[in-house]
């Protein structure tokens, strides 16, 4: 942590404003203050979900680079953030969105229960096969086991072929795993070339998701925010009260202070029956007096409010 600098830099800019110090600015100051100018670990231990030729092991390898980390694999995303949370590792890599099949909300619902910041970002593009064994022909598949998401990212192609089932299984990588592991000519996964080396299957067909521009999201978390000037991407939570204009006037407050707005998405809150976590994306930097203030306005008026992190968007 540094010293008491940058925390008095901040409030005078938010004096700049002529909206004043808002209520609870205090509070969001010291979270803020936690996390400038961090240095981030030389080799840090990197947990994902899946096992070797998953496609968040790629993503972890492609965003810390190749030998410099220490990967783990976790059986669940839950794992993965709860290994964050105690400290066995330092860093997670989670997929948050597919541009072909959407959100994987329960990633969403997991930050904010396990209290972390998201310190990063990497845009996989994904290019899904079918796997089986190497004796085996497309006639002879009469099952397919994959991740529920690459399932839903390859549905016109099973489409095509009605005398296949499709299996939800935990991982891309797991699924090939099992089909190996099995040795059954009629099973086949969905997953990377990667996959097809590391179990010694055969890539039966190859680039069958529906979109071919197809990319995953991932996010890196930990267990404090690590700032600085390059951070331009800022992601949020809140709830607001159930009245008529309540999510308008929140969301007016980005509008008046000149942010733009990325991204909105809603989800039940787990600990409120009928009430709903808006999870949003905006641009900018947590050292801007204009985005202090935006949030300070949306933190005042919400019954929940977190702060995910402040992080460098990565283009795909």
């Amino acid at each position: 942590m540094n010293d008491s600098a940058p925390h008095t830099h901040l409030q005078k800019k938010l004096r700049i404003s002529v909206d004043k110090l808002y209520v609870g600015g205090e509070e969001l100051l010291n979270e803020i203050e936690e996390g400038l100018n961090t240095v981030r670990i030389e080799k840090p231990r990197v947990g994902f979900q899946g096992t070797a030729g998953s496609f968040g092991e790629q993503a972890a390898l492609e965003y810390f680079g190749s030998g410099c980390a220490e990967l783990k694999k976790y059986l669940g995303f839950d794992d993965v953030l709860a290994a964050v949370a105690e400290g066995e590792i330092d860093y997670g890599v989670l997929p948050v969105e597919n541009s072909t099949a959407g959100d994987v909300l329960e990633v969403s619902d997991l930050i904010v229960r396990y209290n972390l910041y998201i310190v990063g970002e990497h845009t996989l593009r994904i290019r899904h096969n079918l796997l089986g064994l190497p004796d085996a022909e497309i006639s002879d598949i009469t099952q397919v086991y994959s991740h529920i998401q690459a399932l839903n990212q390859c549905r016109q192609y099973l489409k095509k072929h009605p005398g296949i089932e499709d299996i939800p299984y935990a991982n891309t990588a797991l699924a090939a795993e099992y089909v190996a592991k099995k040795g059954d000519i009629h099973l086949a996964s969905i997953g990377s070339i990667r996959c097809s080396e590391l179990y010694n299957l055969k890539v039966l067909a190859s680039d069958i998701q529906t979109v071919k521009n197809n990319f995953t999201r991932f996010i890196i978390i930990a267990k404090h925010m690590e700032l600085s000037a390059s951070c331009n991407k800022i992601s949020i939570a809140f709830s607001t009260a159930h009245s008529s204009g309540s999510l308008h006037s929140v969301l007016s407050h980005f509008a008046y202070n000149g942010l733009n707005l990325v991204k909105i998405q809603s989800r039940p809150r787990l600990d409120e029956p009928w009430e709903y976590l808006f999870f949003v994306d905006i641009e900018g930097n947590l050292e801007d007096a204009n985005v202090l203030i935006a949030l300070g306005r949306v933190r005042s008026q919400s019954s929940f409010f977190k702060l995910l992190g402040n992080y460098i968007h990565h283009e795909q």
